[in-house]
């Protein structure tokens, strides 16, 4: 039995469009609602990784040179995006000013997902997902902030 992997999903090259309309849609309903914390940078457009570098790069700069001291915490959030409830991230899609057909959308889109895994000519058991960011689920992932 093939345990241990994380799985990834796939979806047919019909979906992808949508998933960009739906993901551009949600983004500036977030935008427009303020629930993107400003110093995020992952998922959104103009920002990447290292565009955050940077920025912690340049704050840090700035605080030396004005003398004073840094301390910090590192965390890895590695896992984050598995932690993310299917049922929390609907609850609240639903909340904001946006479609209710989104909404509905998002919903069937994420309802009965399953995932295995592949190694070789071994599957693992089917397993129900109902959280968590897969390929597949890409369009989610842009609110996993405003979740934390």
């Amino acid at each position: 039995m093939v345990t241990n992997f994380r799985p990834i999903s796939l979806t047919s090259v019909v979906c992808k469009p949508m998933e960009h309309v739906i993901a551009s849609y949600l983004r500036q309903v977030w935008d427009k609602n303020d629930w993107l914390y400003e110093g995020q940078h992952g998922f959104r457009p103009g920002y990447s990784c290292k565009s955050q570098v940077i920025t912690v790069c340049q704050d840090t700069a700035d605080t030396m040179d004005n003398g004073n001291r840094i301390n910090a915490i590192v965390i890895d959030y590695s896992k984050a995006f598995d932690l993310v409830q299917h049922d929390q991230l609907l609850m609240k899609t639903a909340n904001s000013d946006g479609d209710s057909r989104v909404v509905a959308w998002v919903r069937e889109y994420l309802l009965g997902c399953t995932q295995r895994v592949r190694v070789g000519r071994q599957l693992s058991e089917e397993v129900r997902v109902t959280s968590g960011f897969t390929a597949r689920e890409h369009i989610r992932s842009s609110s996993v902030s405003s979740l934390h």
